[in-house]
């Protein structure tokens, strides 16, 4: 076989072979050893395998990344840390404004239930975060360097979580569903702009939270 194609080949399997290669916290492992008695579907076939580190499709996320965290203003990171610290909050204010009621009970509930399955799914899959793969493939991200991005990138974990929320809240108040979709899109907006998230990472966390929350809701 043509040297050059063997050397192609060969960089593109030690591009793919980078992963995540932390291990779970004792906290971490605790949240993932937790009953989930609402979730009754196998988590393990909830979502695919993300895609490769060589695929268009990382490509195309990388490509995104790199735009999304050049030149981040003062407003920009004063969301990317808001949205870092407490999700929620992207919902509370406009709840507020409209005069509805965070039915914390029932998300810290709902949560409970959903935060062993992804973080058992990011373990499994052990995706690498965009800037362990950005500099193999030529691209330059900047990361906002936080606590919360020690874990695989897929899924979303914050993500998830604005989903949840989201589908939770637009159960409640469905006239306000559309503002709901649109705060979690911002919390996915926020991780990418910090360059610790692929665009696919939010994309499949939006899909597994539909998919647990129509699961969850018939067993509450």
């Amino acid at each position: 076989m043509d040297e050059h194609i063997l050397n192609k080949a060969e960089k593109v399997h030690d591009i793919n072979s980078i992963k995540y290669e932390g291990q779970p916290t004792e906290k971490e492992k605790r949240w993932m050893k937790k009953k989930t008695p609402l979730v009754t579907v196998n988590w393990k076939t909830l979502i695919p395998a993300p895609p490769l580190n060589s695929s268009d499709v990382t490509k195309l996320d990388l490509q995104v990344v790199e735009r999304m965290t050049k030149n981040i203003s003062k407003k920009d990171f004063d969301f990317i840390i808001k949205v870092d610290n407490e999700v929620s909050d992207m919902f509370i204010p406009y709840l507020k404004r409209h005069g509805l009621k965070y039915p914390a009970d029932v998300i810290d509930k709902v949560l409970d239930n959903v935060y062993p399955i992804w973080l058992k799914l990011k373990y499994l899959h052990k995706r690498a975060r965009p800037f362990q793969v950005a500099s193999h493939l030529g691209y330059k991200i900047s990361v906002i360097q936080t606590d919360s991005h020690q874990t695989p990138a897929y899924p979303s974990g914050h993500q998830a979580e604005g989903a949840i929320i989201a589908e939770v809240l637009s159960s409640y108040y469905p006239e306000h569903k559309a503002a709901f979709y649109e705060a979690a899109g911002l919390v996915g907006k926020a991780r990418v702009m910090q360059g610790v998230h692929y665009p696919s990472d939010n994309d499949v966390s939006m899909i597994l939270s539909r998919i647990l929350w129509e699961d969850i809701r018939q067993n509450l």
